[in-house]
């Protein structure tokens, strides 16, 4: 490797191996699949997958490697797939594929990569390390890639790919289970773990980040009292100072300029840190919302390909993008949106059985191709589940809208508002509430002055 290891020597702890079935001109894309967890357990998913994720942003860092975003992999993730098939379908030159088990304090890593054209390893290695040694791990993996690639790291490269976002593993593994809390808008728990994160390591702006996130969607669902606000800026603020570049903060304000329905400034924050990360989480998500809260629907269907290419893998991204599409009249073009938000749902759920919005969201997805007996067990699961989350109340509500039940969509609309919902700019354009649209009891309820503790639409 650049950094001056010979080929095929082992590192402490770790075995190797290179061939030289890497051609020196050739494209070098590469796929990440998600590592296989090998720990037996399903509490350690959130570990596996961070790890995965963590590995492919670190081989965004070098520039002459085309990754495949995670919305492309996800599918093959825990499927019984061969890597050249992986890379058949793709059409990825290589393909990364390996295990994560960990025991105790002790972790071991195996990884290989594989041409597709020709099944060839490229590159194998085995980590038995200490867990503290997990970001050496990432480093050593993508350092190993490019060699094995006949890729030399620029001086700016060797830099970035030696970052690290804290120097304490478990505030490590604290901000990868409020990541994975995040996701699933479970705020209480994402917050209690960003938080565990700066009690380890103050200077982890990640983690800041993280906090900021969730005062904005505990400001918009939950609460619309100042203090959230307040908060979330001053921890934006912070993860600023600590990292000036870091993307993430920016579309943490992008949040919270959202959640108080400063949607130019929602926009600019947002677009800005997509300049700086393509594939920053969050980001597209609230940048087609705040498209979709002002009205902007051509915008936001511009983006439709690109959000998906980058952020596809988080179900919660499709939602605002598949709204404009039929604010604009491209139905069939939404219904194949719907169908990859559904796939992508479904495959949620067998891995985590117990995410509430995952399961909401499906509701109301099986209710837009037909599928009703499907969509109120659903609902009902989901409402039962957490039924003052006015959140899942408000997808519940436009469930039964979808299945043209009026009664039913009226009377979880007014639970909705008096559990604290207050983005009436979506409900007045949602349209999943379509059946709704011209009925006076409808009329009234938009109509009424803005809740004092605030929420979003299905998202």
């Amino acid at each position: 490797m650049e950094s001056g290891a010979q080929p095929g020597a082992p590192k402490s702890g770790a075995t190797s191996r290179i061939t030289d079935a890497a051609p020196a001109a050739r494209e070098k894309s590469v796929a990440v699949l998600y590592f296989e967890n090998l720990s037996g357990s399903k509490e350690d998913e959130y570990f596996r997958d961070g790890m995965t994720e963590d590995i492919i942003t670190e081989l965004s860092k070098i520039g002459k490697l085309r990754l495949f975003p995670r919305s492309e992999v996800l599918s093959f993730r825990d499927k019984a797939v061969t890597a050249p098939l992986v890379g058949q379908q793709l059409n990825a030159a290589y393909v990364l594929e390996g295990s994560i088990r960990r025991a105790g304090n002790r972790l071991r890593v195996t990884t290989q990569l594989v041409e597709s054209a020709t099944r060839h390893t490229v590159w194998a290695e085995r980590y038995d390390r200490q867990m503290e040694d997990v970001f050496a791990i990432q480093d050593e993996i993508a350092r190993a890639i490019a060699q094995a690639l006949r890729i030399r790291l620029s001086p700016q490269e060797e830099m970035t790919v030696a970052q690290k976002p804290t120097e304490n593993l478990q505030a490590y593994d604290f901000y990868l289970r409020g990541r994975n809390y995040l996701r699933r808008e479970n705020l209480e728990f994402a917050l209690q773990m960003f938080e565990q994160a700066i009690k380890l390591d103050a200077n982890f702006a990640l983690a800041h980040a993280g906090i900021a996130n969730v005062c904005g969607l505990t400001y918009d669902f939950r609460e619309q009292k100042p203090h959230w606000i307040e908060r979330g800026l001053a921890a934006a603020d912070r993860a600023t100072a600590i990292d000036p570049q870091l993307a993430e903060a920016l579309a943490a304000r992008a949040r919270l300029h959202y959640s108080q329905r400063n949607y130019s400034d929602a926009i600019r924050y947002a677009q800005m840190a997509l300049e700086r990360k393509p594939d920053c989480e969050g980001a597209y998500n609230v940048l087609g919302r705040a498209y979709f809260g002002s009205g902007q629907f051509a915008e936001a269907v511009r983006l439709v390909d690109r959000a998906l290419e980058m952020n596809g893998d988080d179900y919660n991204v499709y939602i605002p993008f598949a709204l404009s599409l039929r604010q604009m009249g491209k139905g069939e073009a939404a219904k194949g949106l719907d169908a990859r938000m559904m796939r992508a749902l479904e495959q949620q759920l067998e891995l985590v059985p117990e995410d509430v919005r995952a399961r909401i969201l499906l509701a109301n997805t099986y209710a837009s191709i037909g599928k009703t007996d499907d969509s109120a067990r659903q609902l009902q699961t989901a409402v039962a589940l957490r039924p003052n989350d006015s959140n899942v109340l408000y997808n519940a509500a436009c469930t039964y809208g979808l299945m043209a039940k009026k009664a039913e969509a009226l009377d979880m609309l007014r639970k909705t508002l008096e559990a604290g919902y207050s983005n009436l700019d979506w409900m007045a354009r949602d349209p999943d509430l379509a059946c709704l649209h011209d009925d006076p009891d409808f009329e009234r309820l938009i109509a009424r002055t803005p809740a004092s503790s605030g929420k979003e639409s299905p998202a």
